[in-house]
């Protein structure tokens, strides 16, 4: 996303206004994050005792279109023939 489409993309900042607008819990989206399966981060706020991630709409939204399922076996792609 080029600088001008995130001036007027709305911001999250933190996990857990994002988690709200996904729908998802807080730690959940954290998780996914720390496994490297959650949605772009764009770059760190720093707050009172520690650096917030910042997420924007526009890139929330293509990774909640394009996440697999829950309980999808992403193991498995490929395996079938």
């Amino acid at each position: 996303m080029n600088d001008q489409a995130r001036e007027t993309s709305e911001k999250f900042v933190g996990y857990g206004p994002a988690a709200e607008y996904l729908g998802l819990k807080r730690n959940t989206l954290s998780s996914y994050a720390a496994r490297g399966i959650g949605p772009k981060i764009d770059h760190y706020e720093p707050d009172v005792q520690y650096n917030k991630p910042v997420f924007f709409k526009d890139d929330l939204d293509e990774w909640s279109q394009n996440r697999p399922g829950q309980g999808a076996r992403t193991d498995l792609i490929g395996a079938a023939t």
